[in-house]
């Protein structure tokens, strides 16, 4: 089990889960852009349920060890959010067909 820091707030979730998110939470981050995820999570009375994380380039989140002897699995969710990850894919740099958009304000002289 780990607990997720998130915001002002924590939740505890199971190991796969925690480590998805954490991941997903990098890759938007690097991309400038944000998901709302609903994330299996364990409430304070032991029951499972969902808790909704907005993730993206302002998210601060930590992953902790908890205690706890069940962790929680969602095998469906992990694998969601792995091709969510992958659906990113590697960034690539724009080609630029006219040098810069300005380019009357560029003394060539200096280049």
């Amino acid at each position: 089990m780990k607990r997720i820091h998130y915001a002002s707030g924590a939740v505890i979730t199971g190991d796969d889960i925690a480590d998805v998110l954490v991941r997903y939470a990098a890759v938007l981050a690097k991309r400038g852009i944000a998901a709302e995820v609903q994330a299996p999570i364990v409430r304070d009375d032991g029951s499972t349920g969902t808790a909704l994380l907005l993730l993206g380039p302002a998210s601060q989140i930590l992953a902790e060890e908890a205690p706890g002897d069940n962790d929680l699995v969602d095998a469906d969710f992990v694998a969601e959010t792995e091709k969510a990850i992958a659906a990113q894919g590697t960034p690539r740099a724009g080609f630029v067909r006219s040098g810069t958009e300005n380019t009357e304000a560029i003394d060539l002289d200096y280049l």
